[in-house]
C-alpha cells in the first residue's frame, strides 16, 4: 500500500511540477536560497555546470531556468536580456554577461521519503521531517548573442548584465586569448579583440571575487559566414554603401506611432563604362536579424559552375544595386525594428525612396529593372504600384518576381505548434524562443503565413490549441494575415512595367512529399529520467483532417515513464484542395535552416531526427499569383490565369531562391532583349519554356490565330518556318539543334515579338 500511495503521490508532483504555479510555495521558506531548481523542466542541467566552450545559448538556458526558479523574482526576465542583446547588435557589439547564484533541489530520496501532497496539491514536508536540499552554485561569464559579424570583434561587459543573487563580491574581471597574458576588463568600456589568427573564435575569461577566490572560463562565438563573405569573396568593391531612409511612414498593427523605414543599398558598377546609367534593382527578401549584407547577397547570385547572375549583367553594361534592410532603432527610441522581417509596406516605402535616389543620380534615359526574389518579390510590388496610384514616376520597364509569395506563404502548422510550445510551455526553451519571437512572431510572417499559429490559440493561452472542429482550417495571423493580402489585391500589379515570373515550385502538380506524411516520430532522452517524445505530420489531403503535432514530457518514476505534461495540435484541409505542406512549390530547406540555429543539442537532435529534409515554403500557385481556383495542387498551364506575361517554371519542386541555368536564361532574356511596346494582349502573354531541350514550347493565354514562326540561329540562319497557324493554349515544335542561342520570332501580321532562347 506504500508503495502505490508514493507512486500515485509522485505521478501527481510530477504532474504539477513542470508548471511554475503554486505547487512549491509552501517549500520556499525551507529553502536557503529562495531558489528552488525543481520548480523548472532543467534542460541546460545547471546542476552540473559548463566551463568550457560557454557560448549564449547555454547560458540563456541556464538564466532562463533560474530567473523562473526564484521564489523571489529578483532577475529580470529573459524578454529584457534580448532586448540589450539586440540593441549591441546593432552597434556591432558581443555584449557579456554574468551570472553568480546558489540555488537548491531535491534529491530523488528525500522526494520519495520526507514530502507529500497536501489537499491543494502543493508539495509539503511531512510533519517532525527536516531536510537538506541540495546545493549548488554557478558562476558564469559568457556572450549573450551567438554570432559575431566580422573577425574583429568588439565585446562590451554592461554592468546592467551583471546578476548576483549571493554575498559573493566581484572584485575584477579578466580576458585573455591565445597566449597572451590576462587583461583587465572595464566595466561599460567595449574592447577589441581580432581572432583572424585564432582558428576559432574563443576567448578565456576570469572572474576575481574579493574572498581571494576566482574561476576561469572559456567562451566561443561562431562566426557569421553571410556577413564575413564580404571579406574578399566579391572581386569588384561598390561604388558606393550608403544608408537610406524612407520619407514616407508607416504604422504597422500594434504600433502606437507611425515610424520611418530605413535600408543600406550599395551599387556595383558594370564592367564597361562604370557608369550609372542601366540601372538593376535587387531586393532582398525574408531576413531576420540582417544575417546578410548586401554584398552576401550579391554572392548568393552564384548558379552553374563558378558563374553569378549579376556578374553576367555587369559583362553586358548593367549596374546592380542591392537594397538590404538592417536592423535599427527609431531615432529617439530603444525600439528595434528587425527591417528583415518587417512589416511589408515600411519597406516598400523605403524602395519608393532609393528608386527616387536612383533615378535622380543615374546618367542617360534607360529604365529601372526591378528583381524581387522572395519577400523582396513583394516589397517590390507594392512600391512600384504605390508609386503609380501616387503620381511618383519610378521610371521602370521591368518587374522579375522571383518565388514571391503573392497568395501567401507556408511553414507547416505542425512546426509552429511544436516550436512555439518547447519556447514558451513547460519547456520554455531558450533556444527555440528566436525562432518563435524572430521569425514566426515577425510583423512579416504574420502578414505572409496562410496559416499561422496564433490564429489557432485558446483563449486565454500563448501555447494550446484549440481543439474545436471549426477552429482547424488554415487561418492566418489575427489582424495581419487578412488585411494584407486585401490591402495587397486592391492595389494589384504595376501597370507601367513588364510583369514576369520566376518560380521554384513545379508547374505539373508534383508534390513535396504526400499530404500527412510522418516528419518526425522520436524520442529525445533529456536525462536518464526525462524524456521528450516528439510526433510530426504534414497537413492532411483535402477534406481531411490529421493530429499535425504531439509533444509528451515524461519522467520516469519507479520503472514507470508517466506523461507529466502533453500538447498537441490538428489541422483540417478544405474541401478544394489537399494540405500546403506537400503542394507544388519552392521548397525551405531544413538542413541549411538548422546550420544557422547554432549548436544547441536538441534543435541539433530535432533536425538530425526528421524524415523530411523539406516543406512547401512558396506554393507554386502563389509563387505564379493563380487566380480561378484554390487547389494549390493543380497544374500550371496555358489555361491557368495569371497576372504574368511570362514565366519560367520548373518541372520539378526546388529550394526556394534557386539561381539555375534555366531561370537565369529566362531573366537574362527578359533584361537584355525587351519586346516592343505592344497594345495587343495576345502576344504580351507569349511565354516559352527556355532553355529548352528537344522541343520548344510555346505557351499563350490566348487563343492565337494566323501566327507566322519562325526560328533562327544567332547569325540569322533558318531553321523553321510555319506561316498562318492558330494556338490554342500551346504548341510545340521538335527541334534536333546543338547547344547555342536561338531566336524564336512570332508575327500575328499587325506586330510581332522575338525570344532569345538558350539550347542546352
Amino acid at each position: 500500500m506504500k508503495l502505490k500511495i508514493t507512486f500515485v503521490a509522485l505521478f501527481a508532483f510530477f504532474f504539477s511540477s513542470f508548471a511554475q504555479d503554486k505547487s512549491f510555495d509552501l517549500l520556499k521558506e525551507k529553502t536557503k536560497t529562495k531558489i528552488l531548481y525543481d520548480r523548472v523542466f532543467g534542460i541546460s542541467n545547471a546542476t552540473q555546470p559548463k566551463s568550457k566552450d560557454l557560448n549564449s545559448t547555454y547560458f540563456l538556458q541556464v538564466y532562463h531556468e533560474i530567473q523562473r526558479a526564484d521564489f523571489d523574482n529578483r532577475l529580470p526576465k529573459l524578454e529584457e536580456i534580448r532586448k540589450t542583446a539586440t540593441l549591441a547588435s546593432i552597434k556591432n557589439q558581443v555584449p557579456l554577461a554574468i551570472l553568480i547564484t546558489d540555488f537548491e533541489s531535491i534529491s530523488k530520496e528525500n522526494l520519495d521519503t520526507k514530502f507529500t501532497l497536501n489537499n491543494s496539491n502543493q508539495l509539503a514536508l511531512k510533519k517532525n521531517t527536516s531536510i537538506d536540499f541540495e546545493a549548488h552554485s554557478l558562476n558564469l561569464i559568457a556572450p549573450i548573442v551567438s554570432k559575431s559579424k566580422t573577425n574583429d570583434v568588439t565585446f562590451v561587459l554592461n554592468s546592467d548584465l551583471i546578476f548576483n543573487t549571493t554575498s559573493r563580491v566581484i572584485a575584477t574581471v579578466y580576458y585573455s586569448t591565445e597566449n597572451t597574458i590576462w587583461q583587465k576588463i572595464e566595466q561599460n568600456q567595449p574592447f577589441k579583440v581580432n581572432f583572424s589568427a585564432i582558428e576559432n573564435q574563443e576567448l578565456a575569461l576570469k572572474i576575481q571575487f574579493t574572498n581571494g577566490t576566482s574561476i576561469i572560463q572559456s567562451i566561443s562565438l561562431e562566426k557569421n559566414n553571410s556577413y564575413l563573405a564580404k571579406n574578399g569573396l566579391v572581386t569588384s568593391s561598390p561604388m558606393l554603401a550608403s544608408t537610406i531612409t524612407a520619407t514616407i511612414p508607416y504604422q504597422g498593427f500594434g504600433e502606437t506611432a507611425p515610424a520611418l523605414g530605413q535600408g543600406d543599398f550599395e551599387i556595383f558598377l558594370d564592367n564597361l563604362d562604370g557608369v550609372l546609367d542601366k540601372p538593376i534593382i535587387l531586393i532582398d527578401g525574408f531576413d531576420p536579424g540582417d544575417t546578410r549584407n548586401s554584398t552576401a547577397i550579391y554572392q548568393s547570385l552564384n548558379y552553374g559552375t563558378n558563374q553569378n547572375f549579376a556578374d553576367d549583367l555587369r559583362n553586358q553594361g548593367f549596374d546592380i544595386v542591392i537594397l538590404n534592410f538592417p536592423n535599427y532603432t527609431i531615432p529617439g527610441t530603444t525600439t528595434v525594428i528587425d527591417g528583415g522581417a518587417d512589416f511589408i509596406q515600411r519597406n516598400a516605402f523605403t524602395l519608393v525612396q532609393l528608386l527616387n535616389q536612383i533615378n535622380a543620380q543615374k546618367v542617360g534615359v534607360e529604365k529601372n529593372v526591378v528583381i524581387g526574389p522572395s519577400m523582396g518579390g513583394l516589397i517590390s510590388r507594392y512600391a512600384l504600384r504605390y508609386m503609380e496610384m501616387n503620381n511618383l514616376n519610378h521610371d521602370t520597364r521591368l518587374y522579375i518576381s522571383f518565388d514571391a509569395p503573392h497568395q501567401g506563404a507556408n511553414v507547416p502548422i505542425g512546426f509552429q505548434h511544436l516550436f512555439n510550445y518547447m519556447a514558451y510551455g513547460p519547456l520554455g526553451n531558450a533556444a527555440v524562443q528566436p525562432v518563435v519571437d524572430g521569425l514566426i512572431k515577425s510583423a512579416a510572417a504574420r502578414q505572409m503565413l496562410v496559416d499561422h499559429y496564433e490564429g489557432h490559440l485558446q483563449t486565454g493561452s500563448a501555447f494550446e490549441f484549440n481543439t474545436a472542429a471549426a477552429t482547424l482550417l488554415p487561418t492566418g495571423a489575427p489582424n495581419f494575415r487578412t488585411a494584407f493580402q486585401n490591402e495587397l489585391n486592391t492595389m494589384g500589379f504595376p501597370t507601367l512595367t513588364r510583369n514576369v515570373s520566376i518560380a521554384n515550385g513545379a508547374g505539373n502538380g508534383t508534390m513535396n512529399y504526400t499530404p500527412d506524411f510522418e516528419v518526425m516520430n522520436h524520442t529525445f532522452n533529456v536525462t536518464t529520467s526525462q524524456r521528450a517524445i516528439i510526433n510530426l505530420r504534414f497537413t492532411p489531403a483535402a477534406n481531411q483532417t490529421n493530429q499535425v503535432s504531439r509533444f509528451r514530457g515524461q519522467q520516469l518514476v519507479i520503472a514507470f515513464w508517466l506523461t507529466g505534461y502533453e500538447s498537441a495540435a490538428s489541422s483540417k484541409s478544405p474541401t478544394f484542395t489537399s494540405g500546403l505542406d506537400s503542394a507544388p512549390g519552392g521548397r525551405f530547406d531544413m538542413t541549411s535552416f538548422a546550420g544557422s540555429l547554432g549548436t544547441d543539442p536538441i534543435l541539433t537532435e530535432f533536425f538530425d531526427n526528421l524524415n523530411a529534409d523539406y516543406f512547401t515554403f512558396i506554393p507554386t500557385w502563389s509563387s505564379m499569383a493563380i487566380s480561378g481556383t484554390n487547389n494549390l495542387y493543380a497544374p500550371v498551364t496555358a489555361s491557368s490565369v495569371s497576372p504574368f506575361v511570362a514565366s519560367s517554371v520548373p518541372p520539378i519542386n526546388e529550394n526556394h531562391i534557386t539561381f539555375n541555368t534555366q531561370n537565369v536564361a529566362f531573366a537574362l532574356n527578359e533584361i537584355l532583349n525587351p519586346p516592343l511596346t505592344i497594345s495587343n494582349p495576345e502576344l504580351e502573354s507569349i511565354w516559352v519554356k527556355n532553355p529548352f531541350n528537344n522541343t520548344i514550347e510555346i505557351n499563350s493565354n490566348y487563343a492565337l490565330e494566323n501566327v507566322n514562326i519562325t526560328l533562327t540561329d544567332m547569325l540569322g540562319k533558318r531553321i523553321y518556318k510555319i506561316n498562318k497557324q492558330n494556338i490554342t493554349g500551346s504548341y510545340t515544335i521538335p527541334v534536333s539543334l546543338n547547344q547555342g542561342i536561338y531566336l524564336l520570332n512570332i508575327d500575328n501580321g499587325k506586330q510581332n515579338i522575338t525570344k532569345k532562347l538558350v539550347k542546352n
